[in-house]
């Protein structure tokens, strides 16, 4: 890692990422900003000079986490403007963002974050949930131009999208990555389309 003085975004970009490289081995509780800053090769005040404490660079990793399930989402949408084809890609980005990012998965389930951070806990469910509105947004918009079943709830297909990544998240999460997240979504992919698509 470049010691070099760098734009403060990017920094934070650096010792955000850095922290998710840290949390793919270890418990949430254990992640000191000694740590990450050791593994950017930096004096742990160079962090200090982001984030004033733990807790503002966690925070940092939650909008991270945003920003990558919504650039995902915006990348897709400007890729393909069939919307069966964006809900497969959504699932499988969404699966590569797990296997790549094994901090992540320890993040969602970590009770140590939401134990007694009510706050943090409700960021987090408005993250998802606003993801999940953007999915359901994928279906109407399926629905509207005849690809989806209209017969069928967006919200619910919405919930079922959820339903297949949060098992491969919790799977991968405690096989320590040895779980087939690609496999998993693709035979699950299989299903769900054969559900959806319009005859």
């Amino acid at each position: 890692m470049t010691t070099e003085k760098l734009p403060t975004e990017v920094r934070k970009e650096q010792i955000v990422e850095a922290a998710l490289a840290i949390l793919g081995d270890q418990e949430i509780k254990k992640l000191k900003m000694t740590d990450v800053a050791r593994h950017m090769g930096l004096a742990p005040s160079a962090l200090y000079r982001h984030f004033r404490n733990r807790d503002a660079m966690l925070s940092a990793v939650l909008e991270h986490i945003r920003a990558r399930l919504y650039s995902n989402l915006e990348q897709v949408r400007q890729q393909t403007d069939n919307c069966v084809d964006r809900l497969k890609e959504m699932l499988f980005r969404h699966g590569r963002l797990i296997s790549r990012q094994q901090g992540i998965p320890r993040i969602v389930f970590s009770d140590e974050l939401w134990g007694q951070k009510r706050e943090r806990r409700q960021r987090m469910y408005r993250i998802i949930t606003g993801y999940l509105a953007e999915i359901e947004d994928i279906v109407r918009e399926g629905q509207e131009r005849g690809q989806i079943r209209t017969d069928i709830d967006a919200h619910v297909v919405a919930g079922m999208f959820l339903g297949i990544v949060q098992p491969a998240a919790l799977l991968y999460h405690m096989g320590e990555g040895r779980f087939d997240v690609d496999g998993h979504i693709g035979g699950c992919w299989v299903v769900l389309r054969e559900m959806i698509v319009m005859k």
